[in-house]
C-alpha cells in the first residue's frame, strides 16, 4: 500500500508540473487553466502524502483525472487542439494515475463489520 501512495503522489506531481509547463508554453489563451489543473495535483499530491481523509482524497483524484479526458478528448477531435506530444504524455499519466487511485482506493476500504 505505501508503493501504491508513493506511485500516486509521484504521479500526481508528475503530471502537475507537466501541466504547469503546457500552461507556460502551449496553452496561450488557456493558459491559466492548465496554471489551476496543474495546482489542484500538485495540492493533491500533498493530501495524498498526508494521508489526509485517504478514501475521500483517492477517490476525488479518480474522478477528476477521468473528468479532465473528456473534454481534452472531444476538445482534441473536433478542433485538433492539445494532440500534441506533451499533451498525450499529460494524459498517459493521468491514466495510470487513475487506474493508481482506483487500486488504492480499493486496497485502503476498511473491512466491514458485522
Amino acid at each position: 500500500m505505501k508503493w501504491l501512495r508513493s506511485t500516486g503522489v509521484a504521479l500526481l506531481l508528475v503530471t502537475g508540473i507537466i501541466d504547469l509547463y503546457y500552461g507556460n508554453s502551449y496553452a496561450g489563451f488557456y493558459e491559466n487553466l492548465w496554471y489551476v489543473m496543474g495546482g489542484i495535483y500538485i495540492f493533491a499530491a500533498i493530501v495524498i502524502a498526508a494521508n489526509i481523509e485517504p478514501h475521500f482524497s483517492q477517490l476525488t483524484v479518480f474522478a477528476y483525472a477521468l473528468f479532465l479526458w473528456s473534454p481534452w478528448a472531444t476538445t482534441a477531435l473536433e478542433t485538433g487542439a492539445g494532440l500534441d506530444a506533451v499533451a498525450y504524455a499529460d494524459k498517459t499519466v493521468e491514466a495510470v494515475l487513475a487506474i493508481n487511485m482506483a487500486l488504492l482506493f480499493r486496497s485502503t476500504r476498511p473491512s466491514k463489520i458485522l
